[in-house]
C-alpha cells in the first residue's frame, strides 16, 4: 500500500480514538477522491462507519471493497456480519458462506456464520460453524458461548452448560458467558452452582442487573444479606437504561418483599413496572377489543357450523392445553401431570402459533398479537382450515414425544383460542388454572417477563387484563361442551391436592399415580418464573400473599372486585382507603 495512505489512514484512526468522526471521515471521503480503486480505503471507512452505528453506509463501503477485492474473505465476512445486524440474514448468510469458501480456516468467518445461521433459528448449522470455530481456534470464548446458547435454543441443557463452562474457564471475567451458564445450570435444577455463577458476574461488574434479577428470584433474602445491601447502596445513575432500571427496580422489590419491607418493596415494583412502559409502550384498549372479537366470532352459530365437519379427532394422540392467567398456577399443574407415566409435559411452546400463521393467517405476520386479527380471514366454508391446522398441531407436538399418547402445551395465553382448539381437536383436554385475581395480577406485577407486548403494565392495566380473560372464559363456558375443560382452583390445588390431582387425571381419562404428590422431586426443565416453587413441596405462604400490599392495590381491586369471592373485610377496608 502506498505509504502516504497508510499514513492517512493511520491518522483517521486516531481522531476516531478521540471521537472526532467528523474528522476522520473527512480524511476517508478524501483518500476515495485521490484512490479511488483503494480497497482498504474503503474497508478502514466501512470499520469507522460501524464505530459511528451506522451500518447501512458501512455496508455501502464494504461492498465497495468487495468489488475492488473480489477474494478477500475478510471483506466478506465483515460485509455479511453487517447484513446480520441489520436483519438482512440470506445476505448475511451469502457473503459469509463465500468468506469461509475463500479461507476455510478463518475462524471469525465461522462464527459471524454461525451467527446468521442462529439468527435464521437454523440452530443445527449454527452450531457446525461455532463448532468449526472452535476445532480452528480452542480459545475463541465467544464462539463457545454462542455455541452454548444454540445449544440451549434446541433444548439441550447439558451440551449447553458444557459449552458455557468452557467459555468461562478461558475467560473468567466473561459476563454473557457466565449469566448464561447460570441459566442453564437452573434449567438443570443446580441451583446453587447458578446462584454462584450469578454472584461472580455480580462481583466483576456490579451494575450487571440481568444477574441480580435472576438471583434475586432463586432465594429469599435475609436483613443480613450482602447482596441486599449492595442492591440498597448502589449508586442508581439516571443515565442507565430502561431495561436495567427495570431489572434493578424487580430484583430490589423482590429482596425488600423477603424481608418485610412491603411499602418500600412496592415502591420499587412500581417503578420496575413504569419503566416496562419505557422500553414498549402499549395501547391500554388491545386486550377487550381483541376479546371481543372472538367472542363475537365464536358464535354457538359458527360453532355448530363447523363441528362436524372436522375429521381430525386422532384417539390415539391426545394434546392438554393448560390455560389461564400467567401465574396462576399452571406451571404447578403440569409439573403434578407429567409425574404420571402416561403424560409427556412439554412446557410452554411456540407450534401453536407457528401452526396458526402457517395454516390460518395468510399473511406473513411479525407479531403474536393475532387474536384479534381471525376475525376475516377465514369463513365457516372453510373449515378445512381446522383440519390442516390440528394435523401440523399434532405432527410438530408428537416430535417431542413420540411414544406418548398425552401431551402438554402449557401456554397460558392458550386461553384465547379455545374456540379454535375445539373445532381443530374436540378430543383435546383443557385443563384452566383459576387464582384468585388479586393474587394472580399482582403477582404478575411482581414479575420481570421478557414478554412485554401483551398489555400496558400497571395495576389498572392487569385488571383490564384480568377483565378480558375472564369475560372469555365464561364465553367458552356457554358455547363450548361442558366437558371440554377441568377448572382447577389454585387455592384446592394447594389445600387438597391428592384431590385435584385424581380429578385432572380423572378427566384425562389415565390411572392417578401417587408419585404425583411428589411433583417437586420431578427433575424436568422448568423454563417459567415458577420454577423456584415447582421443585418444592407445596405450601400455603402464597395464598394471600397481596394482602400485605392491600393498600397499595385498591385500582386493581375496584377492577377485579365482581370476579371474586364475596370478601366483606376487604370491602370495607378498600372503602377506607381514600
Amino acid at each position: 500500500m502506498n505509504n502516504n495512505i497508510s499514513q492517512m489512514l493511520v491518522n483517521a484512526s486516531n481522531l476516531l480514538k478521540d471521537h472526532k468522526f467528523q474528522e476522520a471521515n473527512n480524511i476517508y471521503q478524501n483518500l476515495i477522491l485521490q484512490f479511488p480503486e483503494s480497497h482498504q480505503v474503503y474497508h478502514d471507512f466501512g470499520v469507522a462507519l460501524i464505530n459511528q452505528n451506522q451500518p447501512k453506509l458501512a455496508i455501502e463501503k464494504f461492498l465497495q471493497s468487495v468489488r475492488l477485492d473480489p477474494k478477500n474473505a475478510n471483506y466478506h465476512s465483515d460485509l455479511g456480519e453487517m447484513y446480520r445486524r441489520i436483519g438482512m440474514l440470506d445476505q448475511s448468510i451469502k457473503f459469509n458462506l463465500e468468506s469461509v469458501s475463500l479461507n476455510p480456516n478463518s475462524d471469525s468467518s465461522h462464527n459471524n456464520l454461525g451467527l446468521a445461521y442462529f439468527d435464521k433459528q437454523d440452530f443445527n448449522k449454527a452450531i457446525v460453524h461455532f463448532e468449526k470455530t472452535i476445532e480452528i481456534n480452542p480459545k475463541h470464548s465467544f464462539a463457545l458461548n454462542n455455541l452454548g446458547t444454540a445449544f440451549f435454543k434446541l433444548g439441550k441443557m447439558k451440551q449447553s452448560s458444557e459449552a458455557y463452562q468452557k467459555a468461562v474457564d478461558l475467560n473468567p471475567n466473561h459476563l454473557e458467558a457466565l449469566y448464561n451458564l447460570g441459566v442453564a445450570l437452573v434449567k438443570l435444577n443446580k441451583i446453587d452452582e447458578a446462584i454462584n455463577m450469578y454472584n461472580k458476574a455480580i462481583n466483576i461488574s456490579p451494575y450487571f442487573f440481568q444477574a441480580h434479577c435472576e438471583l434475586a428470584y432463586l432465594k429469599k433474602f435475609t436483613k443480613d444479606d450482602p447482596h441486599l445491601q449492595l442492591l440498597k447502596e448502589l449508586p442508581i445513575k439516571n443515565q442507565l437504561n430502561p431495561k436495567d432500571l427495570t431489572k434493578y427496580h424487580f430484583a430490589y422489590g423482590k429482596a425488600l418483599d423477603d424481608i418485610g419491607e412491603y411499602d418500600d418493596a412496592f415502591y420499587h415494583y412500581e417503578l420496575a413496572n413504569k419503566k416496562v412502559n419505557q422500553l414498549i409502550p402499549k395501547n391500554k384498549t388491545d386486550a377487550l377489543e381483541s376479546i371481543n372479537k372472538l367472542i363475537n366470532l365464536y358464535s354457538v352459530n359458527y360453532i355448530n357450523k363447523l363441528k362436524s365437519k372436522n375429521s381430525s379427532n386422532n384417539l390415539n394422540r391426545t394434546p392438554i392445553f393448560v390455560v389461564g392467567m400467567p401465574r396462576s398456577g399452571t406451571t404447578l399443574i403440569e409439573q403434578i401431570l407429567d409425574m404420571n407415566r402416561n403424560i409427556y409435559g412439554a412446557g410452554e411452546l411456540t407450534i401453536f402459533f407457528d401452526c396458526i400463521r402457517k395454516n390460518i393467517i395468510k399473511d406473513n405476520l411479525q407479531s403474536p398479537k393475532f387474536e384479534g386479527s381471525l376475525e376475516g380471514l377465514y369463513t365457516p366454508k372453510e373449515s378445512f382450515i381446522y383440519e390442516n391446522f390440528a394435523n401440523d398441531y399434532l405432527n410438530k407436538l408428537w416430535e417431542l414425544s413420540p411414544k406418548s399418547n398425552f401431551i402438554i402445551d402449557k401456554s397460558p395465553g392458550n386461553f384465547n383460542h379455545l374456540g379454535m382448539i375445539y373445532l381443530a381437536m374436540p378430543n383435546a383436554k383443557i385443563i384452566h388454572a383459576v387464582r384468585d385475581p388479586m393474587e394472580s395480577c399482582f403477582s404478575n406485577f411482581t414479575k420481570f417477563f421478557t414478554d412485554y407486548d401483551k398489555h400496558d403494565y400497571s395495576l389498572e392495566s392487569l385488571g383490564t387484563y384480568y377483565k378480558g380473560y375472564h369475560l372469555l372464559m365464561e364465553h367458552w363456558k356457554t358455547v363450548l361442551p361442558k366437558d371440554f375443560i377441568c377448572h382447577v382452583k389454585y387455592e384446592d390445588m394447594v389445600n387438597n391436592m391428592e384431590k385435584e390431582s385424581r380429578r385432572m387425571t380423572d378427566f384425562i381419562g389415565v390411572e392417578w399415580d401417587p408419585s404425583s404428590l411428589k411433583f417437586y422431586e420431578n427433575k424436568r426443565i422448568v423454563t417459567t418464573p415458577s420454577k423456584m416453587q415447582v421443585n418444592k413441596p407445596i405450601y400455603k405462604t402464597s395464598i394471600a400473599r397481596w394482602k400485605k400490599f392491600a393498600k397499595h392495590l385498591k385500582p386493581l381491586y375496584e377492577i377485579v372486585k365482581p370476579y371474586r369471592t364475596y370478601d366483606p373485610e376487604m370491602d370495607e377496608m378498600f372503602n377506607n382507603i381514600k
